[in-house]
């Protein structure tokens, strides 16, 4: 497969997805991609047997490690790192998706992405901006997606790298509303 690049979401602040992504400058992800292929070497994956969190150990609050459940309908996860929990203001560990996130938009996007990382069997690269969920920022974030298995061809894990800007973005997460761009602003499901 050859990287293919796509946007979506507001046009005024698209996300960007790369599926199968050439390089990666962002330099937590580009350890992790480096890993990933020096693991799946001529394999059409990498096995999940393989993957060695010692090798990794720096980066592991970035981690999200994913079970494929049925038919990819949802995602069980089993791992997820100090910094993804903190940013979003939860531990999912053990959850589903859709348990984790609810039954709307985000929790069928997140689904969806996992969903095709396990199709395509290739990483899937996916930048967003920042924006303002019930009054809460979220800052801008850059994650990658990495298809694993655990019995042959199919894959079954997701392990997932999810970064953001540390320093300092996440001390003042709460926000007035009518201080911010429209643009930051996400609309309050009911």
């Amino acid at each position: 497969m050859t990287e293919t690049i796509s946007s979506f979401g507001d046009p005024e602040r698209p996300a960007r997805l790369v599926v199968d992504p050439a390089e990666v400058d962002q330099p937590v992800l580009g350890d992790f991609l480096r890993y990933w292929r020096s693991l799946r070497g001529s394999a059409a994956l990498p096995s999940y047997g393989d993957f060695n969190p010692k090798a990794v150990k720096e980066h592991l609050s970035w981690v999200v490690i994913a079970d494929a459940l049925g038919d990819y309908h949802d995602f069980r996860y089993r791992l997820v790192g100090s910094h993804v929990t903190r940013y979003f203001l939860s531990n999912g560990t053990g959850k589903t998706i859709r348990e984790a996130f609810g039954d709307g938009a985000l929790a069928e996007s997140i689904v969806d992405i996992n969903r095709q990382t396990c199709i395509a069997g290739v990483p899937i690269r996916l930048t967003g901006r920042a924006s303002v969920v019930e009054n809460v920022l979220f800052p801008d974030y850059d994650t990658l997606y990495l298809p694993f298995t655990t019995a042959g061809e199919r894959a079954d894990k997701v392990i997932n790298i999810f970064t953001f800007d540390l320093s300092g973005c996440l001390n003042a997460r709460q926000v007035e509303p009518a201080a911010l761009p429209r643009s930051l602003r996400v609309p309050q499901t009911t």
